[in-house]
């Protein structure tokens, strides 16, 4: 919601960020909003990297850092991602300090930082995938990354009982302010107010469905990197236990992710 795009246990710094943005921004970092001006070096939210990567092989990547919130959805995509290629990596709980991006997540590859979930999939998708994604797979991972997501967060953002469910996936002092919070939270937040553009969680469903046209996953009859990054983004609202994601699985979406629940079993 600005519960979770870069739209929200972890090693990280003792030190929570919560003072510098609002609270439910702290729970699932949206990496869609506003971006303050970047360097040259470093991408923005879209936008391909300026010099683009070597082209490494999973067994090229010896110095991987992933920064990002333990609930956030695009950082459980990329965690997800990681983990179910057998990638290590170290994870670093908030943005990187250094770093005039601040939203999460952030990726570091061999100290090279890359910037958006969305973009770290289509990278991931060359070194881990061996290939790069088609233009028919970057629409499916920009329509969830940018629609279907954003979607589902404002729905448990206008619910209370989603965020009780969210606030007991959290845990801790966060966990048990949210479930405080949440009744609060749903009568006061509306993502949908602010971006008139947003479609319904159970159009996106359809959209998607669509798009698999009778295919078992994504990548054909065995999953690729982008059936991983929706899956591992789904997973805090499946974990969360949220009426959001059963409309959106509803919509003809829930076939597909029983498939590939067998197969990527990871959690928040």
């Amino acid at each position: 919601p600005k519960l979770g795009s870069g739209r929200a246990s972890v090693v990280g710094s003792k030190r929570s960020p919560v003072s510098r943005r609002s609270f439910l921004a702290h729970l699932m970092p949206n990496q869609n909003t506003p971006l303050m001006e970047q360097p040259t070096k470093l991408n923005r939210e879209k936008e391909d990297l300026k010099e683009p990567l070597p082209e490494w092989t999973k067994d090229d990547l010896k110095d991987v850092a992933l920064y990002g919130s333990k609930i956030s959805p695009p950082c459980c995509k990329i965690r997800t991602i990681l983990n179910h290629y057998g990638v290590k990596f170290s994870q670093i709980e908030g943005p990187k300090k250094d770093s005039e991006y601040k939203k999460v997540p952030v990726l570091m590859l061999n100290g090279r930082q890359v910037n958006d979930s969305f973009i770290m999939v289509k990278e991931l998708a060359k070194i881990l995938d061996g290939k790069a994604l088609t233009p028919e797979l970057i629409e499916v991972e920009e329509t969830f990354t940018f629609g279907a997501m954003i979607s589902l967060e404002a729905d448990v953002a206008d619910s209370c009982s989603d965020l009780c469910g969210c606030a007991g996936l959290l845990g801790g002092c966060l966990g048990c302010l949210l479930g405080t919070l949440s009744c609060c939270i749903a009568c006061g937040v509306n993502i949908r107010k602010g971006k008139p553009e947003l479609k319904d969680t159970t159009t996106y469903g359809a959209m998607l469905s669509e798009k698999l046209r009778g295919k078992k996953f994504f990548h054909g009859d065995e999953p690729g990197i982008v059936d991983v990054s929706l899956f591992g983004a789904m997973l805090p609202f499946a974990e969360a236990k949220t009426q959001a994601l059963e409309g959106f699985l509803d919509a003809g979406m829930r076939e597909w992710h029983e498939a590939i629940s067998e197969i990527v079993q990871q959690k928040v």
